[in-house]
């Protein structure tokens, strides 16, 4: 009877130790405002070693599309599964600096948004707490309210490659013997690139003549210029990767890590960042992990909204309902694609709290045609201060461009486009149009293209509820207080 019992109890021992060992580490690394600039995908005039590296681990996903391309509702977006005009983040908000007490993260903060998310909602730092897991944040949180995003540990490192490899190493240790959550955001390549660059004063500028230069934007020296400098910021970016992985390595977990590296939107400038036209969406996204297929890409439209699915299925943790998308687990697993999905989405409400910011836009795309409704098309829109030449931001492409309206008028019309009214439609083919610069949307020969994109856009305002005009219509949530 003893021996049985014995052998009942080291049976359950060993049940217990598979669970545990089934519940992997995760590890989300954000970079800030990078485009799908990678050496592996033959952007030219740069090297991105790390993330190429880590890339060829896993599956990378070349149509990776931001819930949002303004940096509070991706992040957002990312952390509960959700639409921003769902979850109730729909623009940028303040929150306290990481460098902050506890208290300031708590519901006793005197840093408040008016904008933030509901109490139905779920974010992931509050479902991994729930499941003992180990939570930690770099950079930066900007996310509404503070209280609902409860990270164990918090360090505000930007973008120094040594200081992530130690605050990583510090995090791993702090989580013990728990399963850690470790939210790694990464500065760079977000304005000002300056400051990255001082911070990193070995990193050189890749040569003028060796990068491309966004067919949006007037080739002068000083756009090209500015260009080189974001170009650079990519590559500091990329040896932060390298620094994060490696404290993984170090510290003999990173086979049982799931590993994500993705950014919150593209590149910090005009027509990009801050809209809904391709290039502020599309993003980078690579997954590395236990039971991800190694060395694949995948062309299936993929959104933001699908990482947290996709991160509580591999922790073998209950995805919420209310959550919008849907696990990837299919295609890491070696699939091609989500049973069902045609189309994903993305949104525009405003960058910043300033009305004449404004200026809400609906995306669908399949990963070739992509669709925007412009919803209130006869509003002008002012653009954000990182994308006008403010000082602070170091925008030293802005007074290039404006130098250059007589002899650049077509590149120098993508920037003037925001003082005034829009049609109501774009349609792209960005396979073959990266940077979204032919509108189709009138071509007759794409009509049924415009048409059927038009159709998936109506299904899915109408299912999510979504606003008719502004987004002040967007239900101010209770929880935002």
């Amino acid at each position: 009877m003893l021996k049985k019992a014995c052998l009942l109890l080291a049976a359950t021992c060993l049940l217990q130790s598979v669970s545990v060992a089934k519940q992997p580490n995760v590890v989300l690394i954000l970079a800030d405002d990078m485009s799908p600039d990678l050496s592996m995908l033959g952007t030219p005039g740069i090297e991105t070693p790390n993330i190429d590296a880590f890339a060829k681990e896993g599956v990378y996903f070349n149509n990776a599309f931001a819930a949002s391309a303004s940096c509070s509702p991706s992040r957002t977006a990312i952390l509960t599964g959700m639409w921003p005009h769902s979850n109730g983040n729909w623009r940028n908000v303040h929150t306290p600096p990481l460098n902050l007490p506890d208290k300031a993260f708590s519901r006793e903060t005197h840093i408040v948004d008016k904008v933030g998310i509901g109490r139905d909602v779920a974010t992931l730092p509050e479902v991994f707490q729930a499941n003992g897991y180990f939570t930690a944040i770099t950079q930066k949180l900007h996310l509404s309210p503070a209280w609902r995003y409860p990270y164990d540990a918090r360090n505000p490192v930007q973008s120094e490659p040594k200081r992530f490899h130690k605050v990583m190493g510090d995090f791993i240790e702090q989580a013990g013997d728990r399963p850690f959550f470790i939210h790694a955001n990464v500065a760079a390549p977000h304005r000002p690139y300056r400051a990255h660059l001082k911070s990193n004063p070995d990193q050189e500028l890749p040569a003028a003549d060796s990068i491309e230069v966004p067919s949006f934007l007037p080739d002068t020296p000083g756009v090209r210029r500015d260009m080189q400098e974001y170009y650079a910021c990519v590559e500091i970016a990329d040896a932060c990767v390298g620094a994060i992985l490696q404290a993984l390595d170090d510290a003999g977990i990173r086979e049982e890590t799931f590993i994500i590296f993705t950014s919150d939107q593209g590149m910090p400038i005009h027509y990009a960042k801050a809209s809904a036209y391709p290039t502020g969406t599309r993003i980078p996204l690579a997954v590395v992990g236990p039971g991800v297929v190694k060395g694949q890409t995948n062309d299936s439209p993929v959104s933001q909204i699908d990482y947290a699915p996709t991160i509580l299925d591999y922790c073998g943790i209950e995805i919420p309902e209310v959550m919008q998308g849907e696990s990837l687990r299919p295609i890491l697993s070696g699939g091609d694609s989500i049973e069902g999905r045609e189309y994903v989405f993305a949104e525009h409400n405003s960058h910043g709290p300033d009305p004449r910011e404004f200026y809400p836009q609906r995306v669908v795309t399949d990963g070739n045609w992509y669709y925007i409704l412009n919803v209130d098309p006869e509003k002008t829109q002012r653009l954000p201060d990182d994308l006008r030449g403010v000082e602070v931001w170091g925008n030293h492409a802005y007074d290039a461009i404006i130098a250059a309206k007589e002899s650049h008028p077509a590149e120098y019309a993508y920037l003037t486009l925001f003082d005034k009214p829009r049609q109501p439609e774009h349609l792209y083919k960005i396979n073959e149009d990266k940077w979204g610069v032919h509108d189709l949307a009138t071509n007759p020969e794409r009509q049924a293209v415009l048409q059927r994109m038009r159709a998936a856009m109506h299904m899915w305002r109408t299912a999510t509820n979504d606003i008719e005009k502004s987004p002040l219509e967007i239900p101010e949530q209770p929880d935002a207080h």
